[in-house]
């Protein structure tokens, strides 16, 4: 894997050079190594904290610190202590900021805030990048009860840490650098023409420190992706030369062989290129080899997940089931920002305690549908929580399980990790509950016409579907044998009247189904168990189509613009899901199939398709 032509034609890509001049904008704070070095950061928060301190900020840092804690899902469970009230208008001028505290286990808290006005004492452990010491929280905050409870003050214990990590010990608060940089970044906004000029350099310097570590620069990925996949053995072997720890990891022994192997010359000049460009090189090892999103990528291949509804992002790879496409109108469209933009997510990320974990939440659709939602999520038993129904309430989980990895750098280890958490027995029931709210919503309320184009077929669904039932279905409507087809999960069937439309608008242009017909049903299991029945539009020669669709407008049927355009293949024409509680009782899914293919718009629509057959059967005659 070693060679040096792979390390010379690194240096003329054009894109490394384009990503080290991202990470080489002149910041003082770099320059002095602030953002290296987890003290530093402590002592900039100490700075933030003091409500006399140069920075004019007042007691506003450390007021908008105390609110957001109320106002985090992590904390929900949480019983608030002191008056969090009565802290919003407090001065905290008497406020004294206290770093490393040295505790009677000779261990040191990184940030103490005292405010005897308040009573309050604010205990703050800070891991900007390190890891969590055994016994160090439980230790921390007894040392601070011992001390103040006995003089009447409340102890408030901070866990702050890059990405919300969860502590170990259940008292601590959560927080993270994203509270800290939109704190920051409000203050500037709001008092930006009563601060010094170097009070305000100095918080922009250091908000671009926390974004290189918070927000995920897409472009600078894009790039660390592209030139870590043309450049892989260039990166490997500068990054693994110098960080001997990844001896133990079996993918880079033979490489370090390898460098051990060349001479002390080499070995220098690898040392001065890789210390010469640390930064970019690190970023770029770290995106590319992440192995958890090389194993999540594998995940929803193997799972068939569709691209439009998976995210593979280096921290959280996060997607959505592909049927909960169907919920966006019962259960609202959140705010812009919000993940993949479906008001449910579902995400892996690895945890402090090296476990891998995937969560299920609920995000910040419109009030009154969240609302709604969550009742129903409740009367379905998913455990709610009162604050979460709350207004101005974004965030709800309702679903973690974590499971061990025994070696995060091994890929497999990391799939099969995701594999055993996906297919959980709970995971599934929750899916479960989530259709049967969503139904429960839907019931006896009009729903809309539906008109979707391009609409994929969900491969997602978990068992089979009843073959029994569905045999007896076909028989109950006389549909002949040639005219059907029973796969796994899936049972399509066609009508006699959509052969008969083909004399007409012909077949379709590709292969479609079984049968290149210009219509199709089908019946699904789905992965939350529901039962589906949809009717579709077939990809016909794009004026038969286009003619086909301009008979069912001049129907009544209402289609997007997309739908109308040449390129598209598919249009829905009616779509419903049941879900079935027991898929054994044959009886049950049978009744089900009958309910849904009677169901009052799907025969609006075959009345439509039929109409449309009579009318060319009488311009035939005429002719």
């Amino acid at each position: 894997m070693y060679s040096i032509d792979s390390i010379a034609q690194l240096d003329h890509s054009h894109e490394f050079a384009r990503l080290h001049q991202k990470f080489h904008q002149f910041n003082p704070l770099k320059v002095l190594r602030v953002d290296q070095f987890e003290i530093r950061h402590s002592n900039v928060l100490a700075w933030l904290l003091d409500p006399n301190e140069n920075h004019q900020l007042g007691s506003f840092f450390i007021k908008k610190l105390l609110s957001r804690l109320g106002t985090r899902t992590e904390n929900e469970d949480k019983t608030l202590v002191g008056d969090f009230l009565s802290y919003m208008y407090a001065s905290f001028s008497d406020a004294e900021v206290y770093r490393e505290v040295k505790t009677n286990t000779n261990r040191y808290i990184d940030l103490l805030v005292v405010v005897p006005s308040q009573k309050l004492v604010v205990l703050i452990e800070n891991k900007f990048h390190a890891a969590e010491s055994m016994g160090q929280l439980e230790d921390y905050l007894t040392y601070a009860r011992n001390r103040f409870e006995a003089d009447g003050y409340t102890i408030l214990p901070i866990f702050l840490t890059l990405a919300s990590d969860a502590p170990s010990f259940p008292d601590y608060w959560i927080l993270d650098y994203h509270d800290v940089l939109e704190i920051i970044e409000l203050h500037i906004e709001l008092n930006r023409e009563a601060m010094s000029d170097s009070v305000y350099e100095f918080l922009n310097f250091y908000t671009l420190i926390l974004k290189e570590q918070l927000v995920q620069d897409e472009e600078a990925i894009q790039l660390a992706l592209d030139v870590y996949q043309a450049n892989q053995a260039a990166i490997d072997t500068l990054y693994v030369s110098q960080h001997q720890e990844l001896s133990k990891q079996p993918r880079f022994r033979k490489l370090l062989d390898e460098i051990t192997g060349v001479s002390e010359q080499q070995q220098q000049a690898l040392k001065k290129i890789y210390e010469k460009r640390k930064q970019t090189i690190d970023f770029i090892f770290k995106i590319g080899s992440n192995v958890l999103r090389q194993a999540f990528l594998s995940f929803v291949k193997m799972e068939d997940i569709p691209e439009e509804v998976y995210r593979a992002h280096v921290q959280v790879p996060n997607f959505i089931l592909p049927e909960w496409l169907d919920f966006a109108e019962t259960i609202g469209e959140p705010e812009q920002g919000y993940w993949l933009g479906h008001g449910l997510i579902i995400w892996f990320e690895r945890t402090w305690d090296e476990r891998l974990k995937l969560s299920v939440e609920v995000g910040p659709t419109p009030y009154e549908k969240r609302l709604k939602f969550l009742t129903a999520l409740e009367n379905q038993g998913v455990p709610i929580r009162s604050s979460a129904k709350i207004e101005g309430k974004k965030y709800t989980k309702i679903y973690t399980q974590t499971t061990e990895v025994s070696d995060w750098a091994n890929k497999q280890v990391i799939l099969d990790g995701m594999g055993q958490l996906y297919h959980d027995s709970s995971l599934h029931s929750l899916f479960k509950k989530i259709a049967l709210a969503v139904e429960s919503l839907e019931a006896g309320e009009d729903e809309e016409e539906l008109d979707e184009s391009d609409v994929y077929l969900d491969h997602h669904s978990t068992g089979k579907l009843s073959e029994g039932a569905f045999n007896r279905f076909v028989e109950s409507q006389g549909i002949y044998s040639h005219l059907y087809r029973i796969q796994n999960r899936v049972a399509s069937f066609l009508l006699p009247v959509f052969r008969e439309l083909e004399e007409t608008y012909g077949g379709t242009r590709e292969k479609w189904w079984w049968h290149d017909s210009t219509f199709t049903y089908w019946f699904e299991r789905l992965k939350d168990d529901r039962l589906k029945l949809t009717l579709e539009l077939g990809p016909l020669q794009p004026e038969k189509r286009l003619a086909m669709i301009h008979e069912l407008e001049s129907l009544g049927l209402s289609f997007s613009t997309k739908s109308k355009q040449t390129s598209s293949r598919y249009t829905r024409i009616f779509s419903k899901s049941k879900v079935i509680t027991n898929w054994e009782d044959e009886d049950t899914v049978y009744q089900e199939m009958l309910e849904l293919f009677s169901d009052s718009k799907n025969q609006k629509m075959l009345e439509m398709i039929k109409a449309i057959k009579e009318k060319n059967v009488g311009e035939k005659a005429i002719h």
